[in-house]
């Protein structure tokens, strides 16, 4: 993985660089003040010539963190040698007057920094870099990154997600022999993972199922396959890649994942996807539809419960009911408006109260029948609040 940790000067990328060894301690470390010491002479000459041969330095290595400001020729000719959602920015935020306090503690007398018409000191520099910041410019020279993250240099190393994106990106190299389209989705592809994230990704390939799973096998150790997903554990990061052959079969879960910018969801694009993408992820959700749906769900597996009753059989009575629990809760969380992540609705158990909870779950040392009594009063109540909210009906 190649890690960018951008910033103004002093504002502490040398110590979250320090910080990051501990979590990737096998990474190479590049500095850009170090290659000026070692290669230039103070000259604009010499400066010229490190806008060429630095970037060139940054491609010997597969990982590698690299210490810069961000701004100026050297990021741009950086940029331009690697393809687009190939790399990850650690964008350091440090208010310009902070980073002048720290400057005046150092020296700099040490590096060959060339000296431009005009130019000022230090702090006009901090001042100048602060405002290019403040205008995007990290955005704009650094538009290629899978994602920028804004952080600080006290930020807690272990709270971000870099192992998720090491194993994205080694994912990314693996799958680059494959005819394919690689694409994230979930909360990778939304850029908002944490390091409890699961990496959801699809793989669109008209090569055989059994080549995919041979590329994966040899870099992972006990790929596990359920139906058309490969299910790869590396430390506490779970990998699920659904292989397809047809674009539409990802339409569902990339639209529910409510993604805003589908080029950055696209690791590689041999197929050329990235207008379906787009088209999926501006679908308006029918959620009345959805809540349409859940109910006679509902409705279909209460009524199933008195010819389980009659038949004795308390564990498909166990099973069914629990299927009435899902449904419940999910039309409980729609009942307040919320539809992210409709199929299981996160942290779920908060739209029950205790008693619900204690009412709906069945126990086998339960009766049945005083059982089905209780959720079937549950479910009508719910299902009349349903059809007040959204003004539809039916058939009890």
């Amino acid at each position: 993985m190649h890690l960018f940790v951008l910033g103004n000067i002093s504002s502490g990328k040398s110590f979250l660089i320090e910080k990051l060894k501990t979590v990737l301690p096998d990474y190479r470390i590049l500095k850009i003040d170090d290659y000026r010491v070692q290669n230039c002479d103070g000259s604009i000459e010499k400066e010229e010539h490190l806008w060429e041969t630095f970037p060139q330095e940054i491609l010997k290595y597969k990982n590698v963190i690299v210490e810069l400001s961000g701004g100026g020729k050297v990021s741009e000719n950086i940029v331009n040698l690697f393809a687009m959602n190939s790399f990850i920015v650690l964008k350091l935020n440090a208010p310009a007057d902070v980073c002048i306090a720290r400057s005046k503690t150092k020296s700099f007398s040490k590096i060959p920094y060339p000296y431009y018409p005009g130019m000022g000191d230090v702090s006009d520099t901090i001042k100048t870099i602060d405002k290019n910041m403040s205008d995007g410019c990290i955005e704009k020279i650094w538009n290629k990154a899978l994602n920028i993250i804004s952080t600080n240099s006290n930020v807690d190393v272990d709270t971000l997600p870099l192992i998720q994106y090491e194993m994205i990106f080694k994912l990314r190299e693996i799958l680059s022999v494959l005819k394919s389209s690689v694409f994230l989705y979930g909360s990778a592809g939304r850029n908002e993972m944490t390091t409890l994230s699961d990496i959801d990704m699809y793989i669109l390939t008209l090569e055989p199922f059994e080549k995919v799973f041979e590329l994966l096998n040899k870099s992972f150790s006990g790929v596990r396959i359920m139906s058309n997903t490969f299910i790869i554990r590396i430390k506490s990061v779970l990998a699920e890649l659904k292989c397809i052959n047809d674009i539409n079969d990802s339409e569902l879960f990339y639209n529910r994942s409510l993604i805003k910018n589908p080029e950055k969801t696209l690791l590689k694009d041999d197929y050329s996807v990235l207008q379906k993408l787009e088209e999926f992820s501006k679908i308006k959700l029918d959620y009345k539809n959805e809540v349409k749906y859940t109910v006679e769900r509902l409705i279909y597996y209460m009524e199933s419960l008195p010819r389980i009753i009659a038949k004795g059989d308390e564990y498909k009575f166990y099973f069914h009911n629990n299927i009435v629990i899902h449904e419940y809760v999910k039309l409980k969380a729609f009942l307040q408006n919320n539809f992210d992540y409709s199929y299981l609705p996160l942290q779920a158990k908060k739209y029950l109260s205790e008693t619900e909870w204690n009412d709906i779950v069945f126990g086998f040392h339960d009766n049945l029948t005083a059982h089905y009594n209780t959720v079937k009063n549950m479910v009508l109540k719910l299902i009349r609040e349903i059809e007040k909210k959204y003004e539809i009906s039916f058939n009890l």
